[in-house]
């Protein structure tokens, strides 16, 4: 059986926590200094949260240590875990937006196994996009075990080089906040209309959620989806071409994606 040292439990973290109690028989042992008390309410003795690692003697106690705090203060936290001894095998895991693997090298000892990991969202309803890229150093076991806790939260992707991470980042890592927003404006417009809140809800969400089915069971791309139901002269076409209109979603999308991306390669200096 595994045991896993969790270093932050956040939204992300939590959810993984959530999704991996239920479905492994690891052991867990949880660092946050504002959860700790609700986490050792809420889990059974898989779990047991402490405010600080002040609270922990051994290290090679764990197989896995997964990193899952704010980039802003992961070189503060990361300072503790300098002078630290860790099982020959232990894998190293992150899941801190823009921090690269050489960032992490100046605090845990070298040579490691180390994998970096960008989940998304939706890992909270084991739906996320996960995608992943480790050093060479890690091993084949070590791999497949780290790809097992993420398939358990969703589907996982494996990069070829850390370069892309940070465009993964751009995409799936922040792309549900975009698409929590363009569902806002469409039912705020639907609101304008003069539909009530209640079926505005049901009608967008379910239009949304049936037409990414739609799209994963058909074989066309999304654009010619988007042209077989803007008939000409019909009521699509009509609203299609406010978007076509000087490109503006796709050029306003280039720029949303553009500023995630930028955003983090910064984080990561």
């Amino acid at each position: 059986m595994n045991k896993i040292l969790l270093v932050g439990c956040g939204h992300m973290g939590s959810a993984l926590l959530k999704a991996w109690t239920l479905k492994t028989n690891y052991s867990f042992v949880v660092i946050d200094p504002n959860q700790y008390k609700r986490i050792n309410n809420h889990f059974d003795s898989q779990v047991k949260a402490f405010k600080s690692l002040e609270y922990l003697d051994d290290f090679t106690l764990f197989d896995i240590i997964i990193f899952a705090i704010k980039p802003q203060i992961s070189e503060q936290v990361l300072k503790n875990f300098s002078k630290n001894k860790y099982k020959k095998k232990n894998i190293f895991v992150s899941i801190i937006a823009g921090k690269k693997i050489s960032f992490f090298n100046k605090y845990l000892p070298l040579p490691n196994q180390f994998i970096r990991v960008m989940p998304n969202m939706p890992a909270m309803i084991n739906q996320g996009m996960s995608c992943l890229i480790a050093n060479k150093n890690v091993s084949k076991i070590n791999k497949n075990k780290i790809e097992f806790l993420f398939t358990k939260v969703g589907k996982t992707l494996w990069l070829k080089n850390e370069l892309e991470m940070n465009k993964v980042t751009a995409i799936s890592g922040s792309g549900p906040g975009y698409i929590f927003l363009l569902i806002d404006a469409f039912e705020k417009a639907a609101l304008q209309l003069g539909l009530g809140k209640n079926v505005t809800k049901k009608l967008v969400h379910q239009t949304f959620f049936g037409t990414i089915n739609l799209l994963y069971n058909e074989k066309d791309s999304a654009r010619i989806l988007a042209n077989k139901i803007a008939i000409k002269g019909g009521t699509t076409e009509a609203g299609i071409n406010q978007f076509k209109n000087k490109k503006i979603l796709h050029n306003t999308f280039k720029k949303v994606v553009k500023a995630a991306y930028l955003r983090a390669n910064k984080l990561g200096k």
